[in-house]
């Protein structure tokens, strides 16, 4: 089930707030993400920890770089397996001059940034659960609510 529209797509990103993009490689035609999001993954299995989102068409991708250092300039990576070095943790989707814009935030030491920024255009995009079930925009908004309601509720 494609998705498609820019910002639709970003609010996607929305969604898996606080997601770890633990793969992101080619996959044919398409950018395959794989998004490590427990909390929103085991409300559909409690065996299921992440979701793959399938990005088709993308282009211009990009990551500008949050220098841990202030003194440092961004840096911007465009090669696939530099930017999925790390895991990048997801903040927030956005649409910023006509791209999507996807806030992201990275811990791992090693990394001379603290995350950054991820821009890239696509066409449509597909989402899957572990086991390869597709879901529309309006079942990733019910999973997301039915989530916060759930907190809600505890309290």
């Amino acid at each position: 089930m494609k998705i498609q529209g820019l910002g639709i797509i970003s609010d996607i990103f929305t969604i898996f707030h606080d997601g770890e993009i633990a793969c992101c490689e080619p996959n044919g035609d398409a950018l395959r993400l794989e998004v490590e999001i427990e909390y929103l993954a085991e409300r559909i299995n409690p065996a299921f920890r992440k979701f793959t989102i399938q990005l088709y068409g993308v282009e211009d991708l990009r990551f500008q770089t949050w220098p841990r250092d202030p003194q440092s300039h961004p840096e911007i990576l465009r090669d696939l397996k530099v930017i999925s070095k790390s895991e990048l943790g997801i903040l927030q989707g956005n649409i910023k001059e006509g791209q999507i814009q996807v806030i992201c935030d990275q811990h791992a030491p090693e990394f001379d940034y603290c995350g950054g920024e991820l821009f890239f255009t696509a066409e449509s995009v597909e989402v899957f659960d572990e086991s390869g079930k597709s879901y529309s925009m309006k079942a990733l908004d019910e999973l997301c609510e039915g989530y916060w309601a759930s907190l809600r509720d505890e309290r």
